[in-house]
Formats: structure tokens, C-alpha cells, sequence
């Protein structure tokens, strides 16, 4: 199915991209290429019946309950509130990856809720380029070898092929960069900081750490802290928030 997925992309890149003079012997070419494609479809017919079972249950994220993390300097503090300190006499501090809705979790954890967004999305984006193709083809068949009725028909199997409105669409492949920015960001993090939250090179000054944006942010009492630490949420990388 991926084979066919790649091979139909590119023949719609080539068939937008060619100009009108040409236009009349890369029809002929495109139409023996989609016959190549389509001889291909009976060789793998037990991947391609996996492969659309695993994609035709696609179904849109709560986009605005996605996770974004950020890293986040918080005071450690007693009870009372004073600010504790190390046995240097520097105050003690703790660097978390913290999400827009405060929650807390190790870097570990941040990672496997990427992988799971990104392969949510990834099928979401693989569904929308597969209808895309299969509606090309059957555009050019039912079209006589007519492209601009060709692509009208990669657009009509795109809709068709995927029950996902535009924003959903559109969200999924911003999603995609902001996956990739959250990767760097805990790749970071990780080079300068333990899973404790404590700098690895305790010498650096830790808001001027090149690639890494840290934020000030609460205190929080050393109990708090390690309670935080115990918990099951902050190595859960639980998705039940954003799937649907």
C-alpha cells in the first residue's frame, strides 16, 4: 500500500507540474504508469487490506487538548515558603518540562506522547494522500486522459477517502511541526538536565543555555516536589486527553 501510496504521488506531482505543450504525450506516459501501479495492488493484497484497515478508522484529535511542553525553572521552597538552598548556598531549584495545562512529566514520558501523537497524525496525513491518489486515477480513467478532470478528482477522493474537515487537515500538519520542535526541545533538556530536573553541569548558568528557552516559573515546596516525582502522571504518557 505504501509502494502505491509513493508511486501515485509522485505521478500527480508530474501531471501538475507538466506544461500544456507536453501535455498530450505525458497523459500517454501517465496512464502506463497508473497501469504499472494498479498490476502492483494483486502482489500485495494482504498488506494493502492491513494497511486500509489500520488507516480507515482515522478519526480527528482534540487538537486543542494536545500536550505542548515547555521548559520551566521553579523554585524550591520549605513549608513556609522559604526558598531552600544547596550545600554551596545557591537556591534550590528544580528545571521541569511543564504542558499549557501545568501538568508536569519526565522527559521519558514527554517522548512516548510524541510517538503516539505523531503516529495519530501520521495516519491522519497518510489517509488524506492516499484518497488524494486514488482519486487521480479514477479522475484520469473516468476523464479520458483529461488532467485538469484528473486532479478535480484527487481532490473529490481526498474528501471522499476521509471523513476530516480542512481544519482538522490543516491541523494535523501543523501538528506535525510542533512534534518535531518538542523533539528538539527534550533532546535539549535532556543534555543539561537529569530526570530530577537538576542541571547536569552544575557550573552553567542555566538561562543561557543556547537552544533552550526556560521560563520562570512556581515554587514549589520540597514535598510537593517529590510527591510530583512519585507520581504516576509524571511517567504516564497517557493520550486518553486528545484522542477522540
Amino acid at each position: 500500500m505504501k509502494n502505491l501510496f509513493i508511486k501515485s504521488m509522485v505521478v500527480c506531482a508530474m501531471m501538475m507540474s507538466v506544461n500544456q505543450v507536453s501535455a498530450q504525450g505525458f497523459l500517454k506516459k501517465l496512464t502506463k504508469n497508473l497501469s504499472k501501479i494498479t498490476s502492483t495492488t494483486s502482489d500485495t493484497s494482504t498488506n494493502a487490506s492491513s494497511e486500509a484497515s489500520d488507516t480507515a478508522s482515522v478519526k480527528p484529535l482534540k487538537w486543542d487538548q494536545i500536550p505542548v511542553y515547555h521548559a520551566e525553572k521553579r523554585p524550591v521552597t520549605s513549608a513556609n515558603g522559604t526558598v531552600l538552598t544547596n550545600d554551596d548556598g545557591t537556591p534550590m531549584y528544580r528545571v521541569l518540562l511543564v504542558d499549557q495545562f501545568g501538568n508536569i512529566r519526565s522527559a521519558e514520558a514527554v517522548k512516548e506522547q510524541n510517538k503516539k501523537i505523531n503516529k495519530a497524525v501520521g495516519n491522519i496525513l497518510l489517509k488524506v494522500g492516499g484518497g488524494a491518489a486514488v482519486g487521480v486515477a479514477g479522475g484520469l480513467l473516468a476523464s479520458k486522459g483529461n488532467a485538469a478532470a484528473a486532479i478535480a478528482g484527487g481532490a473529490a477522493g481526498a474528501a471522499a477517502g476521509l471523513a476530516l474537515s480542512a481544519k482538522d487537515i490543516k491541523a494535523a500538519k501543523a501538528q506535525k511541526k510542533s512534534l518535531k520542535q518538542q523533539e528538539e526541545l527534550v533532546a535539549k533538556y535532556q543534555e543539561n538536565f537529569t530526570n530530577e530536573g537538576t542541571p547536569i553541569n552544575a557550573s552553567v548558568d542555566v538561562t543561557k543555555i543556547e537552544g533552550l528557552e526556560i521560563t520562570e516559573g512556581v515554587s514549589m515546596t520540597a514535598e510537593s516536589l517529590k510527591n510530583t516525582m512519585a507520581s504516576e502522571s509524571f511517567k504516564s504518557s497517557d493520550e486518553s486527553a486528545w484522542t477522540i
